[in-house]
């Protein structure tokens, strides 16, 4: 098999030896690092100084659904990998915990045949990675670090072609995620189970697509565009085509935003059954006045070709957003939510549960994973499981197998819901 370039970076860094130790819960023992921060090469990245609020939304988006993931695959009766490519050290300056503990974490409750790769292309991180991860390394639950993503892509797709894999490609711009290369994953064997969380920086898109500015002119666009490094750009969005949307004088910039985002969906889409892009975005708590919808601090794009998995991503991205979009009517007289992230109403996702039994009966269960695709992050399940009550009790659109109650006027999970009266 040939082997998987992930590109270059610029950053330089070398850990400094690590710090006192401090104790958590389980008194598992935890290392915060006394890094050094700046830009010279014995320094470590500003970004780790302290994990920002943004990042706490991203990282909670990682954290949950990981959770959900590792409870539900095991039933596949696969190995399970988890490839974290762009890894970072670990631990942030303040103590918080990175992506590879808190997978680690997650992985001390999984199925015994679950490991994990982890891979930075500096060495200072890898260094402290190392160090932070070194009780997961012993107990077998993940190797060494990686030199870079090349080497924990490739030897993920070599080990993992019998496993069920999650890929979570969280680069430092958006260089390293050349489609050609990300396409490799999304080709594995269509009957292995694969998903993938991509970090997807729009504003990082803008600086390498010419540093263009919303208060630009389409020309002055187009202009800045001809000047950037469009073949890298290119690259990473698997063609030009992005070219057109952000030359349109017709788009705003919250809608060049969308439509950016929405057409690389559209070739994540080529290869998984479901794709969705969940905006990384954080409540201003010292705003004055009405709050203003802003652009995404990162968009992760979630790839997977199960249902049931949307399902969970569905209330894990929704309870992550929540507190942002909670700004928009808390202590306001009026709902100033922005309209694209208001939900579907009630009554259309009604008629989209009462479609989805109009063929025959289905589980509760099996109602969601039919409507939420349709309706991502635009309601829970709780909700979902609200109108399917609503359906039967109170508006009688749909009819339950009554020979599966056990309790009367209460519905479970075993319960059939048809759209026509049941036969007895």
């Amino acid at each position: 098999m040939g082997r998987i370039s992930c590109g270059n970076r610029a950053l330089v860094v070398v850990a400094a030896p690590a710090g006192p130790y401090i104790y958590g819960p389980q008194s598992l023992r935890e290392t915060l690092v006394n890094y050094q921060y700046g830009s010279g090469p014995a320094d470590v990245d500003e970004f780790f100084r302290e994990k920002k609020s943004w990042s706490k939304v991203k990282d909670k988006i990682v954290g949950d659904y990981i959770n959900c993931y590792l409870k539900t695959v095991p039933k596949l009766g696969r190995p399970i990998l988890i490839v974290d490519a762009f890894a970072g050290p670990g631990r942030f300056g303040d103590g918080t915990d990175g992506s590879p503990l808190i997978i680690c974490k997650a992985m001390r409750h999984a199925a015994n045949r679950s490991s994990c790769l982890f891979a930075d292309v500096s060495a200072g991180h890898r260094a402290a990675l190392e160090e932070n991860l070194s009780e997961y390394i012993e107990a077998g639950v993940c190797d060494h670090p990686y030199e870079d993503c090349e080497r924990a892509l490739t030897r993920a797709i070599e080990m993992g072609s019998g496993s069920t894999i999650f890929f979570y490609l969280d680069p430092y711009g958006i260089r390293d995620l050349e489609f050609d290369i990300v396409k490799q994953i999304y080709e594995r064997e269509i009957k292995r189970s694969t998903e993938v969380l991509i970090n997807f920086n729009f504003r990082t898109f803008m600086r390498m697509s010419g540093n263009w500015g919303f208060g630009d002119s389409a020309s002055e666009v187009a202009r800045k565009v001809k000047k950037s490094k469009i073949e890298t750009v290119n690259s990473v969005m698997g063609g030009d085509y992005w070219q057109r949307i952000v030359c349109d004088p017709q788009l705003g910039k919250i809608e060049r935003e969308d439509a950016v985002v929405n057409a690389y969906l559209e070739r994540v889409r080529e290869y998984f059954k479901y794709g969705y892009a969940i905006p990384v975005k954080e409540r201003q708590e010292d705003e004055v006045g009405i709050p203003v919808d802003e652009l995404a601090h990162y968009h992760l794009i979630f790839g997977t070709r199960s249902s049931r998995a949307v399902m969970y991503m569905n209330d894990v991205a929704l309870n992550a957003l929540d507190p942002y979009l909670r700004q928009f009517k808390d202590g306001l007289l009026f709902d100033f939510t922005p309209q694209r992230h208001l939900p579907v109403r009630r009554d259309v996702a009604k008629n989209a549960i009462v479609e989805s039994v109009s063929e025959r009966p289905l589980k509760r269960p099996e109602i969601y994973e039919a409507v939420i695709p349709r309706f991502f992050m635009h309601h829970k399940k709780k909700d979902y499981r609200a109108m399917v009550d609503e359906l039967t009790f109170s508006e009688n659109r749909l009819f339950a197998d009554e020979r599966a109650i056990k309790r009367r006027g209460q519905l479970n999970d075993e319960v059939r819901l048809s759209a026509k009266p049941w036969r007895v």
